[in-house]
């Protein structure tokens, strides 16, 4: 789909081009059917798609089904009928009717929006936030500094955020959401964006067919052959990277090229602030964590590592990019300080240990660097007000582009967390689909006292009990002494393994993983190295080690904040010793975004792929059932329906 309606024809919704009658239009509303039976609505959904329909309404949530085509949907003729609409459920279905209820609510009912966008990687979740955020633009008269800033940091989150999978050619590698805040007179003012869960494993590893970051293949392919020599890369090639050549070396697919998205990105960098000494450190960066990846240890020191002699240059290079002392970074992957009575002596790090310890400072030198940009971001958005707007912030509409539920063959903690964020929203999305089901039967005089519904707080519970939840388990696990994936998967079982949401994993041995049965399903998880990807350790040395770094940048990353002096009785400023682990951090995260929506009204698009081969012109049954059942839209269905089930026309 096009991404702004300057790229779009002008055509209007209205004018009969699209959706195509007779059957595209028969069924905007499933919430309006007079059955919620899964065979009828994938029929009405396939129906739709047929006819270039892609959106479809349930009740009071939008399904966007991706047609992976270029669609005139989103021309300037599109955004003025829905800025103009007098009855917007009277207009077609559509990503603009959803922004256009929240822009209305919030100057109709004085409170702040949340749109919710979720869905499996390669539904459209971007594109959908991304044409939401063009009409929220388009009808708030944006002053055109703003408008700069606010689109101009797309290219950033993609380059640094999204990779190739085998699913999606762009997919978001985290959650994310974007708060648009508005003045009194409802023009936009500012905005803030925050990220969650940044997947940095694709860092260091990435699978036959996906890749690792664009922004790694965009500096390969795109910088000039004078800059890679500057930042000691010895070859544009990414196949010459170890981190890189474990997966799909080409371009990414789609019309975006490397070559241009590097482009992209010099601007977008620029337009944040990030120029002269500021971005060649920014780029070291990203050089050093490839330079990092080919350096190897000798397979026979098992025992005491070493770096091969062949990796000399890789060293070299990663030490003179990252601005450390020659001859300290091969020291400080394969050794580590221990303090024995009152002394500190050196300990040979294991062949393991020492790839496990530069794995860990790639990601960590990573992670670190797209917080930073993150935070860069939000600075200059912050700067950007709008200059025909300075009064102070009255309201704010915030979307939620979330990772969907997924089941793979293979799950791990990744798959976890995941999949509780969805159990949280997917909280949210019940109790708003009651809460609007109650108020319409309020509306029609029905008698709703003695109607309920089923939630998953159970569930929910079991993962996030203080003390007794599997993510309060999985923490103590790793503090305690001997601490060990099957310990803590043997804690599990023997505390919520009689409970009926926590089942035996079949297939595997006791200690090895268990099943957790999800709203929408179960999902076997392997608990294999669940406490090392919670604790994500990082050598001390090597945190030392770049807090010395001459690359002011790289310094800045590894280096705390000061902990500032408490006030007299005040204690809570100084920093505490309790283990936090990846969960506890995301947990947080999550509970601080959870209590932000609930604040606010709730609107929901749900994402759908019509096939996995990403082709246009084709809808796969099964993988639409199969979203049907985890995204939570037949569930809505049977909550609006529980206590008025048959709706029958009248004249």
């Amino acid at each position: 789909p096009c991404s702004s309606a300057a790229a779009c024809p002008s055509v209007s919704m209205a004018d009969g081009a699209l959706p195509r009658e007779p059957g595209a239009s028969d069924t905007p509303d499933l919430g309006q059917a007079d059955t919620i039976d899964a065979g009828f609505v994938l029929d009405k959904l396939r129906t739709r798609h047929a006819h270039d329909a892609i959106y479809t309404r349930c009740g009071s949530v939008l399904i966007a089904v991706n047609p992976y085509k270029r669609m005139g949907l989103f021309s300037e003729a599109v955004l003025a009928q829905y800025k103009n609409a007098h009855s917007l459920p009277a207009e077609p279905p559509h990503t603009f009717e959803i922004a256009s209820a929240a822009h209305r609510a919030m100057i109709h009912n004085g409170r702040s929006q949340a749109i919710i966008v979720s869905g499996e990687s390669g539904a459209g979740k971007t594109e959908s936030a991304r044409h939401m955020m063009l009409y929220l633009r388009y009808v708030s008269n944006t002053s055109p500094e703003l408008e700069t800033r606010l689109y101009g940091s797309d290219p950033i989150t993609e380059g640094f955020g999204c990779a190739k999978t085998v699913r999606n050619d762009n997919s978001s590698r985290m959650g994310k959401f974007t708060a648009l805040n508005f003045d009194p007179s409802a023009r936009i003012q500012g905005a803030s964006l925050n990220t969650y869960l940044l997947e940095k494993t694709r860092v260091t590893q990435c699978g036959p067919g996906e890749r690792s970051y664009h922004c790694f293949y965009a500096l390969l392919r795109g910088a000039s052959p004078a800059l890679l020599k500057q930042l000691r890369l010895p070859s544009a090639e990414p196949s010459a990277y170890a981190y890189l050549a474990g997966g799909h070396t080409g371009e990414s697919g789609g019309e975006r090229t490397d070559k241009m998205l590097w482009a992209e990105l010099e601007t977008a960098l620029a337009a944040q602030a990030w120029e002269g000494a500021a971005l060649q450190e920014l780029w070291q960066l990203i050089a050093g964590v490839l330079l990092l990846g080919n350096v190897r240890f000798d397979a026979a020191n098992t025992d005491a590592a070493a770096v091969e002699g062949s990796s000399a240059p890789s060293v070299a290079g990663c030490e003179a990019v990252l601005g450390l002392q020659q001859g300290s970074l091969a020291k400080a992957l394969t050794k580590r300080k221990l303090k024995v009575g009152g002394d500190m002596v050196e300990k040979d790090l294991s062949l393991v240990a020492a790839g496990d310890n530069r794995d860990a400072l790639a990601k960590a030198i990573y992670s670190k660097l797209f917080d930073r940009l993150i935070v860069q971001i939000n600075r200059a958005l912050a700067e950007a007000r709008n200059i025909y707007s300075p009064r102070a912030t009255a309201h704010v509409i915030g979307i939620v582009d979330i990772f969907g539920f997924e089941i793979f063959e293979k799950n791990s903690l990744e798959q976890l967390c995941i999949n509780f964020a969805n159990e949280k929203l997917q909280a949210l999305f019940t109790k708003t689909v009651f809460a609007e089901t109650m108020r319409a039967y309020s509306e029609e005089g029905i008698d709703a006292a003695d109607i309920s519904y089923t939630d998953n707080g159970a569930l929910i519970q079991t993962l996030e009990a203080p003390n007794t939840g599997l993510l309060a388990i999985l923490s103590e696990e790793c503090v305690v002494p001997k601490g060990s994936d099957e310990g803590f998967t043997e804690k599990v079982m023997a505390q919520h393994g009689k409970g009926g949401i926590i089942v035996r994993m079949k297939g595997v041995g006791p200690k090895d993983g268990f099943g957790i049965n999800h709203f929408a399903g179960l999902v076997n998880y392997g608990t294999r190295a669940w406490l090392d990807k919670n604790k994500d350790p990082l050598n001390g040395d090597l945190v030392v080690l770049m807090q010395f770094s001459d690359n002011e940048l790289l310094k800045e990353l590894f280096t705390e904040p000061a902990d500032v002096a408490p006030a007299a009785g005040d204690r809570k400023k100084f920093k505490s010793t309790k283990f936090k682990g990846v969960t506890d951090t995301f947990s947080a995260q999550l509970t601080d975004l959870v209590g932000t929506l609930d604040k606010c009204d709730l609107h929901f698009v749900r994402c759908f792929k019509s096939n996995d081969q990403k082709k246009p012109d084709l809808v796969e049954d099964a993988v639409i059932t199969r979203q049907l059942n985890t995204s939570g839209v037949l569930d809505a269905l049977r909550v609006a329906r529980t206590g008025f089930p048959d709706r029958m026309p009248f004249d």
